[in-house]
Formats: C-alpha cells, sequence, structure tokens
C-alpha cells in the first residue's frame, strides 16, 4: 500500500506501458532472487518488492484504460479485466502448488519444485513485457520536473474524499470476516483445507460471473446504482453466514455474496476515473488502493481479537453494518452522477 502514492506520480511522467514494463521486470527479477536467496530479511526484503510492483500495475490499470478506451466499451473493459486477473490468478495458483508435488513424486526435492514455480512466475512476468512493449500508449499527462505542491494544489479534494469514504467502509467491512472465512468454515462445520479449498473453487466461478454481468446491469441502470444495489444485495447473505448452522444454504450464500461484492469492485474504480480529471487518475486510483488497504488492515486485526473473544456473529454484523452505510453514503454523495456509464439509445450494443 506504501507504494501507492509514489507510483501515481511515477505513472504521471512515463507512458504508462512503461510503468508496467518497470512492474513486469523488476517483479521478474525479484521472483528469481527469492529463490536463490537464503536470508530472510533478503526474503522479506524481495517479497515485498514484488508486492510493491504488483500494486504500481494495480495503479496503472484504471487510467491505462480510460486513456486507451471509448466510453462505449469501458465498463467492459473493467469487468473483463478483473475476470481475468481472477482466473490466471485461479489457475497461477493451481500449477504452482502443483509443481512442487510433481517433483516429489518423481524423486526431487520439494525445495526444487518451488524453485521451478517461483521462476515460472517470473517467466511469465517477462512474457507480459512482450506485450507491454506492443502497445502503442500515448504521452505521459505531467512532463518536466515533478511538482508535489501540484499534487497537493490542484486536486479536488471534497471529490476524492467522497470517492474514498464508502471505500474505506468497505475496506474495513470486508477486513473483518473475509480473511477468516476459511476459519469460519474450518471452526463451524469442521471441514478440512481440500474441503474448503472446493467451496472456494466455487467461489471464485461465481465471482469471475459477477464480474462479467456487472458491466451489463451498469449498461441498464448505471455505475452507482448497480454499485449501491450489489452491496446492499450481498447483506442478507451475510446474514445467513452468521445465523445459519447448516452448510449447504451458508456455501450458497457465501458463493453468492462474493459474487455480489465483487461485482461492484471494477465498477467503481471505473466509476472513480469518469468523475475525475484525467491529470488526477493515477493519484486517485492510488489514493483509493490505499485507502481501502489501510482499512482492511486495521479490521482484519480488530476482527481477529473479536472473534477469538465473541465469534463469528459480531463480526458479521459489523460487516453488514459498514456495508450499509458505504451505500448509503454512495448514494448520497453520487446521486448527481447515477447516469454515469449507462448506455445511450445511439450506443453500439456489446455482446460479451
Amino acid at each position: 500500500a506504501i507504494i501507492a502514492i509514489p507510483a501515481a506520480v511515477i505513472i504521471d511522467h512515463i507512458r504508462i506501458n512503461k510503468a508496467m514494463i518497470i512492474a513486469a521486470l523488476i517483479t521478474a527479477v525479484a521472483d528469481i532472487c527469492l529463490v536463490w536467496v537464503r536470508p530472510v530479511w533478503l526474503i522479506c526484503l524481495f517479497s515485498a518488492t514484488a508486492g510493491a510492483m504488483v500494486n504500481l500495475h494495480f495503479v496503472a490499470v484504471s487510467p491505462f484504460f480510460m486513456r486507451n478506451s471509448t466510453p462505449v466499451e469501458r465498463t467492459y473493459l473493467y469487468g473483463v479485466n478483473h475476470a481475468l486477473d481472477m482466473t490466471a490468478g485461479f489457475f497461477g495458483a493451481l500449477i504452482g502448488g502443483y509443481i512442487p508435488h510433481l517433483m516429489v513424486n518423481y524423486g526431487l526435492s520439494i525445495l526444487l519444485g518451488y524453485r521451478i514455480a517461483f521462476m515460472t512466475g517470473a517467466a511469465m512476468a517477462i512474457v507480459a513485457v512482450v506485450f507491454y512493449s506492443r502497445i502503442d500508449s500515448p504521452e505521459p499527462i505531467r512532463k518536466g520536473k515533478i511538482n508535489f505542491r501540484d499534487y497537493v494544489s490542484a486536486r479536488d479534494w471534497k471529490t476524492t474524499f467522497q470517492l474514498c469514504a464508502p471505500n474505506i467502509l468497505i475496506g474495513l467491512g470486508a477486513g473483518f470476516t473475509i480473511p477468516f472465512i476459511n476459519l469460519y468454515f474450518s471452526s463451524r462445520f469442521g471441514l478440512n483445507t481440500a474441503e474448503i479449498g472446493k467451496i472456494y473453487s466455487v467461489g471464485q466461478l461465481f465471482t469471475v460471473f459477477g464480474f462479467l454481468a456487472g458491466p451489463a446491469i451498469a449498461k441498464k441502470i448505471g455505475l452507482i446504482k448497480t454499485i449501491g444495489f450489489s452491496q446492499i444485495a450481498s447483506i442478507p447473505f451475510f446474514i445467513v453466514l452468521a445465523f445459519n448452522y447448516h452448510l449447504a444454504p451458508v456455501a450458497l450464500a457465501f458463493w453468492f455474496r462474493g459474487s455480489l461484492m465483487n461485482m461492484a469492485a471494477p465498477l467503481y474504480n471505473n466509476f472513480a476515473m469518469e468523475i475525475t480529471e484525467p491529470q488526477h487518475h493515477a493519484g486517485t486510483n492510488s489514493l483509493l488502493a490505499l485507502s481501502w488497504n489501510m482499512a482492511w488492515m486495521v479490521s482484519t486485526y480488530l476482527g481477529g481479537r473479536l472473534i477469538e473473544h465473541h465469534g463469528f456473529v459480531p463480526v458479521m454484523l459489523t460487516t453488514i453494518g459498514l456495508y450499509l452505510c458505504s451505500s448509503i453514503a454512495l448514494f448520497s454523495f453520487f446521486r448527481k452522477n447515477a447516469a454515469i456509464g449507462k448506455a445511450a439509445k445511439t450506443e453500439t450494443r456489446i455482446v460479451i
């Protein structure tokens, strides 16, 4: 999260495809170094470096889409990107987990398997560089010497606050429960790791569907209504998670909750970019990432303490309250922007 603000400055002063190339190359180098270093402090350093580059890439994506797309396909672009990211992450984790066990089956060291997995990840990052280098990215928004005073004084801080406030509430709500869902299934239903993994796998399919369905709904009713209603619609499923002790309805509630809440994420990024001046896209996206991650960090700590002493019901009720407050704030702040994202009657229809 700390890299988010410097990342915005970098993105504003160089072509975005170059920022993505830098992020991919440094990620590859960090992954390769992780394979061979032994001291714990070096492992932490290269892990943090790889994480920082992921954050740089995340901050760059939304401004990149805004500069390389039109309103007709933009909403779909955000949703498809998140769906592809989720799908690629799923198969990456599957392959990365399989390689070490494959090495053991052939009588080789499991350490060698982990090294091959990391090297494969580094190779994928290098392959991404080839595609990034072929993108014709527009000129950077800002040129010349970096002036941090301009970043502070020229920003519309009212709009920035209004964008960050609902995001903070969602980050707080998610942090109270999401990191502990595997513990929830284990302690309430006695499930083992493999059984929990199967539930998560199906949940990822629901999430991908949510990413793809969100843009189509937004074209009908607008971005803000889609975001707000998807958050509110997830609340009954949280109530099921809190009070139901039967696995089948709880698993269904977990899947639908994930689909609805994740549906809103790319749409909110899209909306934030639409109401922000182009020169502030990277900065706004970095502040959104920073606010969400900091809120998540705080509530994860508090959620762990609450679960330890009072169980899962209080944290889930807290999450419900925070999600409801976020939706109220969203509609209060952005009523006048309700038409953003809604398809015009003359707009070409995109089928996905």
